[in-house]
């Protein structure tokens, strides 16, 4: 990946990685509509505004990358920081990554994933991590080849009215 005069990521084939813009919100939407969609997941319009303010708003956590090709986004990541804290240190949580259909297997999802670990080094987090179903068998081939797969499991409990600690 090189980069170009104002800074921003860029390949080979054409492909820009830069930060999300306000401009970049019908193209934005559409995808990470298509994200839910791909997971089975309706995202409502309130949905789509809420996370969109998160990704306008600098003292949010929550960050967001675009992948452009021929002026069109191809691809989005969001990712934030977290505490670690037997160890003191912090590190980045990319809690989605989704590409275009018609992109995938060109480059656009490990473009995105380079793009979050250069941010992840600069701001000093000790590393990126993510998730993803165990039956997105295509992202798997794509994380294997730049990653290391964990041993943890990943646990959920939705608060429940009334519970008592």
């Amino acid at each position: 990946m090189t980069r170009n005069e104002s800074g921003r990521a860029k390949d080979p084939v054409g492909v820009e990685i830069r930060a999300v813009l306000e401009q970049d919100r019908p193209g934005w939407c559409k995808l990470f509509a298509g994200y839910g969609r791909f997971y089975d997941q309706q995202v409502s319009e309130e949905v789509l505004d809420r996370v969109w303010g998160w990704l306008m708003d600098g003292d949010h956590p929550t960050s967001g990358l675009v992948a452009v090709r021929d002026g069109q986004i191809v691809g989005i990541a969001h990712f934030r920081p977290y505490c670690r804290t037997l160890t003191g240190g912090s590190a980045c949580f990319l809690d989605d990554l989704f590409v275009a259909p018609a992109e995938r297997g060109r480059g656009v999802g490990r473009q995105l994933i380079e793009a979050t670990s250069m941010l992840a080094e600069k701001a000093g987090w000790d590393f990126v991590r993510w998730m993803t179903a165990q039956d997105n068998r295509q992202a798997q081939q794509l994380y294997d080849s730049v990653a290391e797969r964990t041993e943890w499991l990943t646990y959920q409990l939705s608060p429940q009215p009334g519970r008592k600690a």
